[in-house]
């Protein structure tokens, strides 16, 4: 028999050890969530119950195809067995959106109905993508076993009332009976780090870590290397009769308490610390601020945060989900090779002209709309962003490859023209006019918004937000900002904060992007927000209640108070 050394830190040796029916797993960067917890409990769920189906979910199918599943096949493919090859061979133990199985594979309890969507094994299991943006992924689904990555980004009401009511498999249908014998039958699999809750992250599983049974589990613990040893003696030839004895005695014990158990592991990344090295931890200690390095390097999870400079802004009013138009995304297959353009945006109209808010500089981003003035809305489609050793041409190419399919090449671009100083002023605009230059090397006609534009305070931001925001009159328009390609701007607004400064009542505190690094600044700062607000404020000014104010000064009179 051929055995293999194996490195796991304390988090994948308890998950493995305990291995219970529900597992919820709250861990910092690095510390192996996939390799160590899905990859491997994927496999023994697979192995648990033949020709069975479970469901990897995510918030969307965008995820699941251009990140998630690439690297859990990743996983099977590249992992050594311990005869010292692939851990699990593509076309021999498993196959990836195919229809036509091979002749030795057995054939799952239930058609596939989107086999293109599909990961199967050898022995029929089947691993079926589902998105809980659409229903209709998981309906008339019978699910023995649910795996969901990235938890945080997971909207715990979706998941509850659309995945978890598909737990069940026909008690009568042949072979049920082992499948509902197994340790993993409607069970979870779920990891992620920290939610920040202040960046409208679910942390909906953290409820999870109040339901564990500490006794039982301690009891697992003590079963689970009680049986484990008799394993290792039968492989090894060591007391085999008594090997067996024990083995037939305390599996089924064990199995029927691991499906009786909810496990709940909340770790650091210092639990992975002799694999990442002590650089790692210097360098996320130079880099990030504070509250992100709690939660996503020691998951420390946060408070509130106040003084948001976006006080009105809701997640339900001014965000939406129906990204896509999933008719032509349903009919990809997992092996085809997928880019995601303008095309496949529900919201999107190759018609309508392009509005782009730009926030030029060292870290250079934008933001890219459309108004619908049937609806009375400003939708924010995208976002983009650059830094070195990219620069303005690669923002612009990026821009027009995914909007390549615009009919209307007409773009209006909203930019900050009028910086607090000559020099600022100058570089904006040369900015501004070189993305334009960019552009329209890709054939669109780009008009400059903002030549002669006077300064404009942030308290004039501030108030003019907090009126669109409000949804409280019927003629002013109302933002919609897209959840799923805008995930930067979407942290980035709950994260910006308001500071009291020289030029009026409220400034926005700007001191994050002096802070981090360029690669760490989408989310975190009010880089893309800057854009925004060029954007809405260039169309929307109108709206800006400014009777309270001093007209020059940015003042406030002395009635006016925040």
């Amino acid at each position: 028999m051929d055995f293999q050394d194996l490195y796991m830190n304390r988090m994948q040796l308890l998950a493995s050890i305990i291995d219970p029916n529900k597992l919820y797993v709250e861990a910092g960067r690095g510390t192996g969530k996939t390799e160590g917890i899905i990859g491997p409990r994927s496999i023994r769920v697979a192995v648990s119950m033949p020709r069975e189906t479970s469901a990897f979910a995510h918030k969307t199918y965008m995820a699941l195809f251009s990140n998630i599943i690439p690297n859990l096949i990743a996983y099977y493919s590249t992992s050594k067995s311990p005869a010292g090859g692939v851990l699990l061979r593509e076309g021999v133990d498993f196959v990836i959106g195919e229809k036509d199985l091979p002749r030795h594979f057995q054939q799952p309890r239930y058609p596939l109905p989107h086999p293109e969507h599909t990961i199967t094994f050898a022995n029929g299991h089947n691993i079926r993508l589902v998105a809980s943006d659409q229903a209709e992924s998981i309906a008339g689904s019978n699910i023995v076993h649910g795996f969901i990555e990235e938890m945080k980004h997971n909207s715990g009401d979706k998941l509850r009332t659309r995945l978890f009511p598909a737990f069940r498999v026909g008690r009568l249908s042949q072979g049920a009976e082992q499948t509902t014998r197994s340790p993993y039958y409607g069970g979870i699999t779920g990891v992620s780090d920290t939610a920040r809750v202040s960046l409208r992250e679910d942390d909906w599983f953290t409820e999870y870590e109040k339901k564990v049974n500490h006794q039982l589990i301690e009891d697992i613990i003590s079963v689970s290397l009680h049986v484990e040893k008799a394993k290792l003696n039968l492989l090894q030839g060591k007391n085999v009769p008594q090997a067996k004895r024990i083995l037939a005695k305390f599996q089924p014990i064990l199995d029927q308490m691991r499906s009786m158990a909810i496990f709940y592991i909340r770790v650091s990344s210092l639990v992975n610390k002799e694999v990442l090295g002590q650089k790692f931890f210097q360098t996320q200690m130079e880099t990030l601020p504070m509250d992100e390095l709690l939660t996503s390097i020691f998951s420390i999870r946060e408070r509130s945060m106040e003084n948001s400079f976006f006080p009105l802004l809701d997640e339900e009013k001014h965000f939406f989900e129906d990204s896509y138009t999933y008719k032509s995304i349903l009919s990809l297959n997992l092996k085809d090779s997928f880019t995601l353009d303008a095309g496949y945006l529900k919201h999107y109209d190759p018609k309508d002209k392009l509005l782009i808010g730009y926030d030029p500089g060292s870290f250079a981003s934008l933001v890219v709309a459309q108004e619908k003035r049937a609806e009375n809305t400003l939708r924010i489609l995208k976002e983009e962003y650059v830094y070195s050793p990219e620069d303005i041409a690669d923002l612009a190419r990026k821009t027009a490859q995914f909007f390549a399919t615009k009919v209307n090449r007409n773009v209006d671009l909203y930019y900050d023209r009028a910086g607090n100083k000559k020099e600022e002023r100058l570089a904006n605009e040369t900015a501004a006019r070189e993305l334009k230059a960019e552009l329209e090397k890709y054939g669109f006609k780009v008009q400059l918004m903002n030549l002669g534009q006077k300064t404009i305070y942030h308290w004039e931001h501030y108030r003019l937000w907090n009126r669109l925001l409000s949804n409280q009159e019927r003629q002013a328009p109302r933002i919609l900002i897209d959840a799923n390609e805008c995930p930067d701007l979407k942290n980035a607004l709950f994260a910006c904060k308001k500071v009291r400064g020289a030029d009026g009542p409220v400034e926005l505190d700007k001191s994050s992007e002096k802070k981090l690094p360029l690669n760490m600044q989408a989310a975190l700062t009010p880089q893309i927000p800057s854009g925004l607000m060029y954007l809405v404020y260039g169309k929307y000014q109108k709206w800006l209640p400014v009777k309270d104010f001093q007209q020059f000064s940015g003042g406030l009179q002395t009635n006016v108070s925040f």
